[in-house]
């Protein structure tokens, strides 16, 4: 198992998987240590909180549960961040000896931000989720070019606040809005107008009333649900926009085979071009460039080889949608272009 390439687009570079499991096996030492360090931090934290319990009530009589109450918390957020803190050399160097040399060989030239993310701001512009976080974040930032295209990706976690009142009370907690990658690429031929593309999940089961709820929501940020002459094309998304002939001018032939084989080889995907500038979303279940757990003996092959699709996947973004000439060449512009 440990001599087999990455399953990815034959024209994407395949990183060399016996080289990188080599090097997560040289951090098994340091994965030891540090979560041998963890569990010292737990421990201490257990440790004092059941100390200050037995000692609160005799010495302090009716005060001591308050007592009691304000270390376990102050417990609680020491023992988070030592967390975070004793873990970050493992994820650094995990990042730096196994990521980066997978980055370099699936995108040549790109460069990776760890730490980094795509600002709110940018998330927001893309107006493919019309609900405003109320709390965003966003990490491992990749930024290059593909084919001379610039693009730029990074994982981004929106989510909503809900209130969520029963009969003992209401407590509040957090609905994610979109979990995933989020791409911003340019645009080869600028112009003024807003095309939103998105998964269809909702025709399969409603039927003729789901088009009836999707001209709904499009009118409600001033677009219009657009129908187009591909029905296979319909049965994957649904499309929004301003205007009909922009759409159509952007919804090229080639660019609506191209969406489609991207659905139905990755999953849903989320696209709106506004303004000259491109943007993909592509939803994700997990964190996909951390660690394993600490808590995991052994390297996880599953996971390398996931890191390699996604970074395949934002790879075909380009070479798949065709944001060069092969789509929008100056022909194809030239013979589209709206009055």
């Amino acid at each position: 198992m440990g001599g087999r390439h990455v399953a990815v687009e034959p024209h994407v570079p395949q990183p060399d998987l016996p080289a990188l499991l080599a090097q997560a096996r040289g951090l098994e030492s340091l994965r030891r240590a540090t979560r041998a360090a963890v569990a010292r931090v737990w421990l201490t934290a257990v440790g004092a909180a059941g100390a200050v319990y037995l000692l609160s009530g005799p010495l302090l009589g009716p005060f001591g549960w308050f007592v009691f109450l304000v270390a376990a918390f102050a417990l609680l957020v020491w023992a988070l961040l030592r967390h975070q803190s004793v873990t970050r050399p493992y994820r650094e160097a995990y990042k730096r000896r196994v990521l980066a040399p997978l980055v370099e060989a699936v995108l040549p030239g790109f460069r990776h931000e760890p730490e980094a993310g795509l600002p709110q701001e940018v998330y927001l512009a893309s107006r493919l989720f019309p609900t405003r976080p109320d709390r965003y974040a966003s990490e491992d930032r990749f930024s290059g070019e593909v084919a001379g295209v610039p693009l730029t990706f990074a994982e981004v976690h929106a989510e909503r606040e809900h209130e969520d009142c029963d009969k003992d009370g209401c407590r509040t907690e957090y609905v994610t809005i979109f979990k995933g990658l989020l791409a911003v690429a340019e645009f080869p031929k600028a112009f003024s107008g807003v095309v939103l593309v998105y998964p269809d999940r909702s025709e399969r089961l409603l039927g003729p009333l789901s088009q009836s709820l999707q001209r709904l929501g499009g009118r409600s940020r001033g677009l219009e649900l657009i129908r187009l002459e591909d029905p296979e094309f319909e049965r994957r998304f649904v499309v929004f926009s301003g205007d009909p002939i922009t759409a159509r001018y952007v919804l090229s032939t080639r660019f609506m085979e191209a969406l489609r084989a991207y659905r139905d080889r990755y999953g849903p995907l989320y696209a709106a071009v506004i303004d000259g500038t491109l943007y993909l979303a592509l939803p994700t279940r997990a964190d996909l460039f951390e660690p394993p757990p600490l808590w995991r003996r052994g390297v996880d092959v599953r996971r390398l080889k996931r890191y390699a699709e996604a970074l395949a996947t934002m790879r075909a973004v380009v070479s798949e949608l065709g944001l060069d000439v092969r789509i929008w060449g100056e022909r194809a512009l030239g013979s589209r272009k709206p009055k």
